[in-house]
């Protein structure tokens, strides 16, 4: 099976069609209630107190890399160019180191992740490495509350516990139907451990699409 929805006491496999057919995601937004504002919520800005959070430990290698490191990546870069292949499973597009929250994790956390490393979606993974939900910028944007009152409270009070996810070898046609389907942002990408590999998004499909996929093929 390509498709697998993680939530709570649920491992549900989907085939394609139940994936592009059976809703996954469409519980109502979860909303904090606003509360009392102390007098230094007042005064504190809209921004964040403190750094930005180092992400999860699960995809740390990203992070202070030095000089060399990005050498090796350009040459990466350079020698995947000059040869080509044709992206065709979920492995070859996805996005990885992955940036992951703790449950523990606050929602300034969340938004410290969005804004440092221009990211859309954020899975929520515990300390065995398992996935227990995923928050996205919409999560934060929809709620009524001032940002200094909401920064505080934890991630899985606005994440969604329930996540659709694909496997490494799922074909990504198949993927970008699930996503528009689903009407989502993207998807975690599962290994065979059922562990976060990494994320493909809408994002990713499209600069596919621009700079590997004949237009043809995908009229």
């Amino acid at each position: 099976m390509s498709f697998v929805v993680f939530g709570p006491g649920v491992s549900d496999q989907l085939t394609l069609n139940q994936a592009l057919i059976q809703p996954v995601m469409n519980a109502a937004p979860r909303a904090i209630e606003p509360v009392a504002r102390s007098e230094e919520s007042r005064t504190a800005d809209n921004g964040l107190s403190q750094p930005p959070p180092r992400p999860n430990s699960l995809r740390d290698s990203s992070s202070q890399r030095g000089r060399s490191g990005r050498l090796s990546a350009y040459g990466a870069v350079r020698a995947a160019t000059d040869e080509r292949r044709p992206i065709v499973l979920a492995s070859q597009l996805m996005t990885t180191p992955v940036f992951a929250l703790p449950p523990g994790g606050s929602i300034g956390d969340l938004r410290a992740l969005f804004d440092r490393y221009g990211i859309g979606l954020v899975p929520i993974i515990d300390a065995s490495e398992q996935l227990v939900g995923i928050a996205t910028k919409g999560d934060i944007s929809r709620q009524r509350v001032r940002f200094a009152d909401l920064a505080p409270q934890s991630v899985m009070t606005i994440a969604n516990p329930k996540v659709l996810t694909a496997t490494l070898d799922t074909n990504i046609r198949e993927l970008a139907r699930v996503l528009l389907a689903q009407d989502i942002r993207g998807l975690p990408i599962m290994d065979a451990e059922r562990r976060v590999a990494g994320i493909v998004t809408r994002g990713d499909i499209l600069r596919a699409l621009v700079n590997y996929a004949p237009l043809e093929l995908w009229s």
